[in-house]
Protein backbone atom coordinates (compact mmCIF):
# COMPACT_ATOMS: atom_id res chain seq x y z
CA UNK A 1 0.00 0.00 0.00
CA UNK A 2 1.35 3.42 -0.89
CA UNK A 3 1.64 6.29 1.60
CA UNK A 4 -1.12 8.14 -0.26
CA UNK A 5 -3.55 5.35 0.46
CA UNK A 6 -2.61 4.88 4.10
CA UNK A 7 -5.56 4.78 6.49
CA UNK A 8 -5.42 5.24 10.25
CA UNK A 9 -8.90 4.21 11.37
CA UNK A 10 -8.40 4.48 15.09
CA UNK A 11 -7.65 8.18 14.69
CA UNK A 12 -10.67 8.87 12.53
CA UNK A 13 -8.62 10.25 9.62
CA UNK A 14 -8.47 9.15 5.97
CA UNK A 15 -5.42 10.45 4.13
CA UNK A 16 -5.58 11.31 0.47
CA UNK A 17 -3.18 12.50 -2.20
CA UNK A 18 -4.21 16.06 -1.43
CA UNK A 19 -2.40 15.81 1.94
CA UNK A 20 0.92 15.38 0.10
CA UNK A 21 2.26 12.56 2.25
CA UNK A 22 3.97 10.79 -0.66
CA UNK A 23 7.46 11.55 0.67
CA UNK A 24 6.64 11.08 4.38
CA UNK A 25 7.31 7.97 6.39
CA UNK A 26 4.54 6.14 8.26
CA UNK A 27 5.57 7.47 11.76
CA UNK A 28 5.58 11.05 10.46
CA UNK A 29 2.13 10.56 8.93
CA UNK A 30 0.75 9.09 12.16
CA UNK A 31 2.34 11.92 14.13
CA UNK A 32 0.61 14.55 12.02
CA UNK A 33 -2.68 12.71 12.37
CA UNK A 34 -2.31 12.62 16.15
CA UNK A 35 -1.46 16.32 16.20
CA UNK A 36 -4.57 17.14 14.18
CA UNK A 37 -6.70 15.00 16.47
CA UNK A 38 -5.30 16.76 19.58
CA UNK A 39 -5.91 20.20 18.06
CA UNK A 40 -9.47 19.20 17.18
CA UNK A 41 -10.12 17.90 20.71
CA UNK A 42 -8.69 21.06 22.29
CA UNK A 43 -10.84 23.26 20.04
CA UNK A 44 -13.95 21.26 20.86
CA UNK A 45 -13.22 21.35 24.61
CA UNK A 46 -12.54 25.10 24.57
CA UNK A 47 -15.78 25.71 22.72
CA UNK A 48 -17.68 23.56 25.24
CA UNK A 49 -16.15 25.43 28.19
CA UNK A 50 -16.94 28.82 26.63
CA UNK A 51 -20.50 27.72 25.92
CA UNK A 52 -20.93 26.50 29.51
CA UNK A 53 -19.48 29.72 30.92
CA UNK A 54 -21.83 31.75 28.71
CA UNK A 55 -24.78 29.73 30.01
CA UNK A 56 -23.72 30.42 33.60
CA UNK A 57 -23.08 34.12 33.17
CA UNK A 58 -25.92 35.12 30.85
CA UNK A 59 -28.57 35.09 33.64
CA UNK A 60 -26.32 37.42 35.66
CA UNK A 61 -26.26 40.09 32.96
CA UNK A 62 -28.98 42.36 34.30
CA UNK A 63 -28.88 45.89 35.62
CA UNK A 64 -28.67 44.78 39.25
CA UNK A 65 -25.66 42.56 38.59
CA UNK A 66 -23.97 45.25 36.51
CA UNK A 67 -24.54 47.82 39.27
CA UNK A 68 -23.19 45.44 41.93
CA UNK A 69 -20.12 44.60 39.87
CA UNK A 70 -19.46 48.29 39.13
CA UNK A 71 -19.62 49.20 42.82
CA UNK A 72 -17.36 46.25 43.67
CA UNK A 73 -14.82 47.37 41.07
CA UNK A 74 -14.85 50.98 42.31
CA UNK A 75 -14.34 49.88 45.92
CA UNK A 76 -11.50 47.56 44.88
CA UNK A 77 -9.83 50.39 42.93
CA UNK A 78 -10.21 52.83 45.80
CA UNK A 79 -8.68 50.35 48.28
CA UNK A 80 -5.79 49.52 45.95
CA UNK A 81 -5.09 53.18 45.21
CA UNK A 82 -5.18 54.05 48.91
CA UNK A 83 -2.97 51.07 49.74
CA UNK A 84 -0.43 52.09 47.11
CA UNK A 85 -0.27 55.68 48.34
CA UNK A 86 0.07 54.67 52.00
CA UNK A 87 2.53 51.84 51.30
CA UNK A 88 0.28 49.10 52.68
CA UNK A 89 -0.35 47.38 49.35
CA UNK A 90 1.67 44.32 50.37
CA UNK A 91 -0.25 43.98 53.62
CA UNK A 92 -3.58 44.36 51.83
CA UNK A 93 -2.51 41.79 49.23
CA UNK A 94 -1.52 39.42 52.01
CA UNK A 95 -4.92 39.81 53.67
CA UNK A 96 -6.68 39.05 50.39
CA UNK A 97 -4.47 36.00 49.84
CA UNK A 98 -5.24 34.68 53.33
CA UNK A 99 -8.98 35.13 52.81
CA UNK A 100 -8.75 33.33 49.45
CA UNK A 101 -6.70 30.47 50.90
CA UNK A 102 -9.09 30.21 53.84
CA UNK A 103 -12.04 29.83 51.48
CA UNK A 104 -10.14 27.34 49.31
CA UNK A 105 -9.05 25.14 52.21
CA UNK A 106 -12.57 25.33 53.64
CA UNK A 107 -13.93 23.86 50.42
CA UNK A 108 -11.33 21.11 50.66
CA UNK A 109 -12.64 20.43 54.20
CA UNK A 110 -9.30 21.31 55.80
CA UNK A 111 -11.05 22.77 58.81
CA UNK A 112 -8.03 23.63 60.99
CA UNK A 113 -6.07 25.14 58.08
CA UNK A 114 -9.04 27.24 56.99
CA UNK A 115 -9.54 28.40 60.57
CA UNK A 116 -5.87 29.44 60.80
CA UNK A 117 -6.03 31.43 57.55
CA UNK A 118 -9.23 33.21 58.57
CA UNK A 119 -7.85 34.03 62.02
CA UNK A 120 -4.65 35.39 60.48
CA UNK A 121 -6.69 37.55 58.09
CA UNK A 122 -8.76 38.98 60.96
CA UNK A 123 -5.61 39.70 62.98
CA UNK A 124 -4.03 41.42 59.97
CA UNK A 125 -7.09 43.62 59.49
CA UNK A 126 -6.96 44.65 63.16
CA UNK A 127 -3.24 45.38 62.80
CA UNK A 128 -3.94 47.46 59.69
CA UNK A 129 -6.59 49.52 61.49
CA UNK A 130 -4.39 50.12 64.55
CA UNK A 131 -1.16 50.98 62.74
CA UNK A 132 -2.70 53.02 59.91
CA UNK A 133 -5.64 54.61 61.70
CA UNK A 134 -4.51 58.13 60.78
CA UNK A 135 -4.24 57.26 57.07
CA UNK A 136 -7.63 55.52 57.17
CA UNK A 137 -9.27 58.58 58.74
CA UNK A 138 -7.75 60.85 56.12
CA UNK A 139 -8.77 58.53 53.30
CA UNK A 140 -12.37 58.53 54.51
CA UNK A 141 -12.45 62.31 54.61
CA UNK A 142 -11.52 62.39 50.91
CA UNK A 143 -14.48 60.29 49.79
CA UNK A 144 -16.18 63.06 47.87
CA UNK A 145 -16.16 62.08 44.15
CA UNK A 146 -18.96 64.49 43.21
CA UNK A 147 -16.96 67.41 44.53
CA UNK A 148 -13.95 66.30 42.50
CA UNK A 149 -15.98 66.15 39.30
CA UNK A 150 -17.88 69.42 39.47
CA UNK A 151 -15.91 71.68 41.80
CA UNK A 152 -12.85 73.51 40.55
CA UNK A 153 -10.38 75.50 42.59
CA UNK A 154 -9.90 79.12 41.56
CA UNK A 155 -6.81 79.76 39.47
CA UNK A 156 -3.77 81.31 41.10
CA UNK A 157 -3.14 84.58 39.32
CA UNK A 158 -0.04 84.90 37.20
CA UNK A 159 1.35 87.53 39.58
CA UNK A 160 0.85 85.23 42.59
CA UNK A 161 2.55 82.32 40.84
CA UNK A 162 5.45 84.55 39.84
CA UNK A 163 5.79 85.94 43.38
CA UNK A 164 5.84 82.44 44.90
CA UNK A 165 8.40 81.17 42.37
CA UNK A 166 10.67 84.23 42.74
CA UNK A 167 10.54 83.96 46.54
CA UNK A 168 11.42 80.25 46.43
CA UNK A 169 14.48 80.75 44.22
CA UNK A 170 15.57 83.83 46.17
CA UNK A 171 15.50 81.76 49.36
CA UNK A 172 17.39 78.94 47.62
CA UNK A 173 20.09 81.37 46.43
CA UNK A 174 20.62 82.45 50.05
CA UNK A 175 20.50 78.82 51.31
CA UNK A 176 17.45 79.38 53.45
CA UNK A 177 15.10 76.42 53.76
CA UNK A 178 11.38 76.82 53.16
CA UNK A 179 8.11 74.91 52.76
CA UNK A 180 5.22 76.50 50.84
CA UNK A 181 1.94 74.57 50.74
CA UNK A 182 -0.42 75.30 47.84
CA UNK A 183 -3.86 74.08 48.94
CA UNK A 184 -6.37 72.83 46.38
CA UNK A 185 -9.69 70.96 46.80
CA UNK A 186 -8.98 68.79 49.83
CA UNK A 187 -9.38 70.18 53.31
CA UNK A 188 -6.09 70.24 55.20
CA UNK A 189 -7.33 71.01 58.72
CA UNK A 190 -6.88 67.44 59.96
CA UNK A 191 -3.42 67.11 58.41
CA UNK A 192 -1.80 70.35 59.58
CA UNK A 193 -0.76 71.12 63.13
CA UNK A 194 -0.04 74.39 64.84
CA UNK A 195 0.68 77.55 62.93
CA UNK A 196 -0.39 81.17 63.20
CA UNK A 197 -3.22 82.64 61.06
CA UNK A 198 -1.97 85.43 58.83
CA UNK A 199 -4.43 86.12 56.01
CA UNK A 200 -1.95 88.29 54.12
CA UNK A 201 -1.63 88.89 50.42
CA UNK A 202 0.86 86.84 48.43
CA UNK A 203 4.11 88.69 47.84
CA UNK A 204 7.77 87.85 47.50
CA UNK A 205 8.70 90.14 50.38
CA UNK A 206 6.33 88.56 52.89
CA UNK A 207 7.42 85.01 51.99
CA UNK A 208 11.10 85.92 52.32
CA UNK A 209 10.44 87.61 55.67
CA UNK A 210 8.65 84.53 57.03
CA UNK A 211 11.65 82.27 56.32
CA UNK A 212 14.37 84.55 57.66
CA UNK A 213 16.57 82.99 60.32
CA UNK A 214 15.36 85.47 62.95
CA UNK A 215 11.69 84.73 62.25
CA UNK A 216 10.02 82.64 65.01
CA UNK A 217 8.06 80.66 62.37
CA UNK A 218 10.85 80.02 59.84
CA UNK A 219 11.02 76.29 60.66
CA UNK A 220 7.36 75.72 59.78
CA UNK A 221 5.46 75.79 56.51
CA UNK A 222 3.47 78.55 54.85
CA UNK A 223 -0.03 77.61 53.66
CA UNK A 224 -1.34 79.45 50.59
CA UNK A 225 -5.10 79.07 50.26
CA UNK A 226 -7.73 80.93 48.23
CA UNK A 227 -5.16 83.39 46.90
CA UNK A 228 -3.86 84.43 50.34
CA UNK A 229 -1.21 83.38 52.84
CA UNK A 230 -3.56 81.68 55.28
CA UNK A 231 -1.15 80.38 57.98
CA UNK A 232 2.54 80.36 58.81
CA UNK A 233 4.67 78.16 61.06
CA UNK A 234 2.60 75.06 60.26
CA UNK A 235 3.83 71.52 61.02
CA UNK A 236 3.28 68.92 58.26
CA UNK A 237 2.97 65.13 58.67
CA UNK A 238 6.04 63.10 57.74
CA UNK A 239 5.98 60.33 55.17
CA UNK A 240 6.71 56.77 56.26
CA UNK A 241 8.42 55.83 53.01
CA UNK A 242 11.78 54.10 53.31
CA UNK A 243 12.77 54.25 49.64
CA UNK A 244 13.66 57.95 49.55
CA UNK A 245 17.12 59.16 48.50
CA UNK A 246 19.55 59.92 51.31
CA UNK A 247 19.78 63.56 50.20
CA UNK A 248 16.14 64.14 51.18
CA UNK A 249 15.84 65.81 54.56
CA UNK A 250 12.99 66.54 56.95
CA UNK A 251 11.44 69.15 54.67
CA UNK A 252 11.23 66.72 51.77
CA UNK A 253 9.70 64.03 53.99
CA UNK A 254 7.18 66.55 55.33
CA UNK A 255 6.23 67.64 51.80
CA UNK A 256 5.63 64.04 50.71
CA UNK A 257 3.78 63.28 53.92
CA UNK A 258 1.19 65.94 53.06
CA UNK A 259 0.95 65.34 49.31
CA UNK A 260 0.48 61.58 49.79
CA UNK A 261 -2.64 62.24 51.84
CA UNK A 262 -4.14 65.17 49.91
CA UNK A 263 -4.14 66.85 46.52
CA UNK A 264 -2.09 69.78 47.80
CA UNK A 265 1.26 70.69 46.28
CA UNK A 266 4.31 71.67 48.32
CA UNK A 267 7.30 73.72 47.21
CA UNK A 268 10.48 72.60 49.01
CA UNK A 269 13.57 74.79 49.28
CA UNK A 270 16.66 72.87 50.41
CA UNK A 271 18.80 74.80 52.83
CA UNK A 272 21.95 72.72 52.29
CA UNK A 273 21.97 72.39 48.49
CA UNK A 274 20.02 75.52 47.53
CA UNK A 275 17.62 73.54 45.34
CA UNK A 276 13.91 74.01 44.71
CA UNK A 277 11.58 71.01 44.31
CA UNK A 278 7.87 70.58 43.76
CA UNK A 279 6.04 67.72 45.50
CA UNK A 280 2.70 66.42 44.26
CA UNK A 281 1.09 63.06 44.98
CA UNK A 282 3.82 60.53 45.74
CA UNK A 283 6.43 62.25 43.55
CA UNK A 284 8.85 65.09 44.11
CA UNK A 285 10.82 66.68 41.24
CA UNK A 286 13.48 69.33 41.10
CA UNK A 287 12.68 72.62 39.34
CA UNK A 288 15.49 74.44 37.55
CA UNK A 289 14.27 78.05 37.40
CA UNK A 290 11.67 80.47 38.73
CA UNK A 291 9.84 80.81 35.39
CA UNK A 292 9.63 77.02 35.13
CA UNK A 293 8.16 76.80 38.64
CA UNK A 294 5.61 79.52 37.87
CA UNK A 295 4.59 77.68 34.72
CA UNK A 296 4.17 74.41 36.65
CA UNK A 297 1.97 76.12 39.21
CA UNK A 298 -0.18 77.61 36.48
CA UNK A 299 -0.31 74.37 34.49
CA UNK A 300 -1.49 72.36 37.49
CA UNK A 301 -4.06 75.00 38.33
CA UNK A 302 -5.42 74.93 34.78
CA UNK A 303 -5.64 71.15 35.02
CA UNK A 304 -7.59 71.36 38.29
CA UNK A 305 -9.94 73.93 36.73
CA UNK A 306 -10.47 72.03 33.46
CA UNK A 307 -14.02 71.36 32.24
CA UNK A 308 -16.10 68.75 34.04
CA UNK A 309 -16.18 66.42 31.03
CA UNK A 310 -12.38 66.44 30.87
CA UNK A 311 -12.09 65.58 34.57
CA UNK A 312 -14.69 62.85 34.07
CA UNK A 313 -12.61 61.42 31.21
CA UNK A 314 -9.50 61.43 33.41
CA UNK A 315 -11.48 59.85 36.25
CA UNK A 316 -12.50 56.97 33.99
CA UNK A 317 -9.36 56.35 31.92
CA UNK A 318 -6.42 57.60 33.97
CA UNK A 319 -4.25 55.04 35.77
CA UNK A 320 -5.50 52.16 33.62
CA UNK A 321 -3.02 49.64 35.03
CA UNK A 322 -4.35 49.91 38.57
CA UNK A 323 -7.93 49.97 37.32
CA UNK A 324 -7.29 46.77 35.36
CA UNK A 325 -6.02 45.11 38.54
CA UNK A 326 -9.13 46.31 40.39
CA UNK A 327 -11.30 44.88 37.61
CA UNK A 328 -9.51 41.53 37.91
CA UNK A 329 -9.94 41.50 41.69
CA UNK A 330 -13.63 42.29 41.36
CA UNK A 331 -13.98 39.52 38.78
CA UNK A 332 -12.28 37.04 41.12
CA UNK A 333 -14.57 37.95 44.00
CA UNK A 334 -17.58 37.82 41.69
CA UNK A 335 -16.56 34.38 40.47
CA UNK A 336 -16.05 33.07 43.98
CA UNK A 337 -19.50 34.24 45.01
CA UNK A 338 -21.56 33.36 41.93
CA UNK A 339 -19.71 30.63 40.06
CA UNK A 340 -18.85 28.12 42.79
CA UNK A 341 -20.70 25.96 45.26
CA UNK A 342 -24.05 25.86 43.42
CA UNK A 343 -26.93 24.18 45.23
CA UNK A 344 -30.70 23.74 44.80
CA UNK A 345 -33.14 24.50 47.61
CA UNK A 346 -36.92 24.24 47.83
CA UNK A 347 -39.13 26.96 49.28
CA UNK A 348 -42.89 27.15 49.85
CA UNK A 349 -43.90 30.75 49.24
CA UNK A 350 -47.26 32.56 49.10
CA UNK A 351 -48.97 33.85 45.95
CA UNK A 352 -49.91 37.53 45.76
CA UNK A 353 -52.31 38.93 43.14
CA UNK A 354 -51.56 42.43 41.86
CA UNK A 355 -53.56 44.98 39.83
CA UNK A 356 -56.91 43.28 40.28
CA UNK A 357 -59.32 45.03 37.85
CA UNK A 358 -61.81 47.44 39.47
CA UNK A 359 -65.10 45.83 40.42
CA UNK A 360 -63.64 42.30 40.32
CA UNK A 361 -62.16 40.01 42.92
CA UNK A 362 -60.34 36.69 43.03
CA UNK A 363 -63.13 34.33 44.11
CA UNK A 364 -61.16 31.15 43.68
CA UNK A 365 -57.57 30.06 43.09
CA UNK A 366 -56.20 26.58 42.51
CA UNK A 367 -53.40 27.25 44.98
CA UNK A 368 -52.49 29.86 47.58
CA UNK A 369 -48.85 28.83 47.82
CA UNK A 370 -46.21 27.65 45.38
CA UNK A 371 -43.37 25.18 45.85
CA UNK A 372 -40.30 26.49 44.03
CA UNK A 373 -36.82 25.09 43.55
CA UNK A 374 -34.13 27.75 43.40
CA UNK A 375 -30.57 27.29 42.15
CA UNK A 376 -27.62 29.45 43.12
CA UNK A 377 -24.35 29.74 45.02
CA UNK A 378 -24.48 28.30 48.52
CA UNK A 379 -23.16 31.56 49.98
CA UNK A 380 -26.06 33.51 48.51
CA UNK A 381 -28.66 31.29 50.18
CA UNK A 382 -27.19 32.17 53.59
CA UNK A 383 -28.29 35.79 53.05
CA UNK A 384 -31.70 34.94 51.57
CA UNK A 385 -34.69 35.05 53.90
CA UNK A 386 -37.84 33.17 53.00
CA UNK A 387 -40.00 36.09 54.10
CA UNK A 388 -38.54 38.06 51.16
CA UNK A 389 -39.87 35.57 48.61
CA UNK A 390 -43.32 36.22 47.13
CA UNK A 391 -44.91 35.03 43.89
CA UNK A 392 -46.68 37.98 42.25
CA UNK A 393 -49.36 37.44 39.60
CA UNK A 394 -50.41 40.47 37.56
CA UNK A 395 -54.15 40.52 36.75
CA UNK A 396 -54.13 43.87 34.99
CA UNK A 397 -56.53 44.07 32.04
CA UNK A 398 -58.31 40.80 32.79
CA UNK A 399 -62.07 40.45 32.78
CA UNK A 400 -64.56 38.23 34.51
CA UNK A 401 -63.85 34.54 33.93
CA UNK A 402 -61.41 31.70 34.59
CA UNK A 403 -57.76 32.02 33.64
CA UNK A 404 -54.81 29.60 33.58
CA UNK A 405 -51.60 31.46 34.38
CA UNK A 406 -48.16 29.96 33.85
CA UNK A 407 -45.75 30.83 36.66
CA UNK A 408 -42.20 31.67 35.62
CA UNK A 409 -39.10 33.54 36.76
CA UNK A 410 -40.76 36.87 35.95
CA UNK A 411 -43.23 36.25 38.80
CA UNK A 412 -40.40 36.08 41.36
CA UNK A 413 -38.17 38.96 42.43
CA UNK A 414 -34.97 37.03 43.07
CA UNK A 415 -31.60 38.55 44.02
CA UNK A 416 -28.76 38.35 41.46
CA UNK A 417 -27.18 34.91 41.28
CA UNK A 418 -30.29 32.93 42.31
CA UNK A 419 -32.48 31.45 39.58
CA UNK A 420 -35.76 29.58 39.35
CA UNK A 421 -35.23 25.90 38.64
CA UNK A 422 -38.82 24.61 38.89
CA UNK A 423 -42.23 25.75 40.17
CA UNK A 424 -44.99 23.40 41.34
CA UNK A 425 -47.67 23.75 40.27
CA UNK A 426 -46.38 25.32 37.06
CA UNK A 427 -49.87 26.66 36.24
CA UNK A 428 -52.49 28.13 38.54
CA UNK A 429 -56.17 28.65 37.78
CA UNK A 430 -57.77 31.91 38.85
CA UNK A 431 -61.48 32.80 38.82
CA UNK A 432 -62.43 36.47 38.61
CA UNK A 433 -65.97 37.45 39.54
CA UNK A 434 -67.78 40.74 40.22
CA UNK A 435 -67.27 42.04 43.70
CA UNK A 436 -70.47 41.86 45.82
CA UNK A 437 -72.00 45.28 46.33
Amino acid sequence: MSAAGFSQNNLGFQLSRGDDYGTKSAPQIVGRCVLRKVVAEISFTSFAIAERLLMLTTPLLNWRSIADFSVLTIVAYWLLNWARQTRVLRLLTGIGAMVFLGSLTGRLELVITAWIFHLAAIASVLLLVVVYQVEIRHALTRLDPLNRLVHAMPLESTSDSTAIADAAFSLAANHRGALIVLARRDRLDNLLHGGIPLGGTISREILEAVFRKMSPVHDGAVVVEDGRIARVGVVLPLTRREDLPLRFGTRHRAALGLTEQSDARVIVVSEERGEVSLAEGAAIVRVESAPALALQIQATDRESSSPSHRRLFDFLFANLKLKSVALAVAGLIWGLVFMSGASVRTFVIPIEFEDVPPGLEVSDSSSDVLSVQLRGATRLFSTLEQSQLVVTVDLKGMRQGIYSIVVGAENLHLPPGIFLERALPATIRVRLEPRPS
